[in-house]
């Protein structure tokens, strides 16, 4: 039992993204890789995930895995665990100053026809502290993208849309809707683009182009289920909030 003093603060890491309290270290406890990609069959329907515990004492943790569909744009979990993708150990404990590798299997369908994605959370459990202590423990909690596709399915990512938008301070960027007609799973930041704005009078006033790095440097990797459409804001700053944008992908070299 934890004492009357005890409390409880957890941090959510989700994809690598962290959102701590003032002063928490945000380096405590490392997961890696915290996007993977598998195939539903052959040898890559398998990957490792790497705790590093940099902690003082030893970690318990235990891992979970939970489908997640795409909603409003955003990925959410289902509340029943998956059983399609394994991974082992369920729990284990990370002395301070050492690694511990876990092993991400899928288990399910072998010929897909649609990609598949969880999140697979790797949560630190809280420990027994004295009766009556004051103290405050942090638990991080990591949530890795893990996205099943059939090593025989493409991805076929197109711009649907492109528009204007304004945030608060007047900064105006362009927002993209893309859909993938392709039966697995892929990444805008896997081409290369290029942004094009005309004022109201069809002049051409803004150009650029990003390479796929580029790309993910300014929304990310864009992951598009199969079959899915997805709104993505880009951090890019267009001179004015008028006129039109267009977007457009590009195969990137070598890909």
């Amino acid at each position: 039992m934890f004492g009357v003093f005890s409390r409880i603060l957890k941090v959510a890491c989700v994809a690598g993204l962290m959102t701590v309290a003032s002063g928490v270290p945000v380096s405590a406890l490392n997961v890696q890789p915290v996007v993977v990609d598998l195939m539903s069959k052959g040898r890559r329907s398998a990957s490792i995930i790497t705790l590093q515990n940099a902690l003082t004492g030893t970690v318990p943790v235990e891992l979970s895995v939970r489908e997640v569909q795409l909603v409003d744009d955003q990925f959410q979990e289902l509340e029943a665990e998956s059983e399609d993708l394994m991974v082992f150990p369920a729990t284990a404990l990370v002395p301070e100053g050492q690694s511990h590798a876990f092993r991400v299997q899928w288990v399910g369908e072998p010929d897909l026809d649609r990609s598949k994605h969880y999140y697979v959370s790797v949560a630190q459990l809280p420990i027994d502290l004295p009766e009556n202590e004051n103290a405050v423990q942090i638990l991080y909690n990591f949530k890795v993208l893990v996205s099943v596709g059939n090593p025989d399915g493409t991805a076929q990512i197109g711009i649907q849309s492109a528009t204007i938008e304004t945030d608060d301070s007047g900064r105006a960027f362009p927002v993209i809707v893309a859909r993938n007609e392709g039966n697995t799973h892929g990444y805008v930041a896997s081409s290369h683009m290029t942004i094009v704005q005309h004022d109201a009078a069809g002049t051409e006033i803004f150009r650029k182009s990003f390479t796929s790095d580029d790309v993910q440097r300014v929304m990310g990797l864009g992951l598009i289920p199969s079959g899915a459409t997805r709104r993505l804001p880009l951090n890019v700053d267009l001179p004015r909030n008028e006129g039109t944008v267009s977007v457009t992908l590009s195969a990137a070299q070598g890909r």
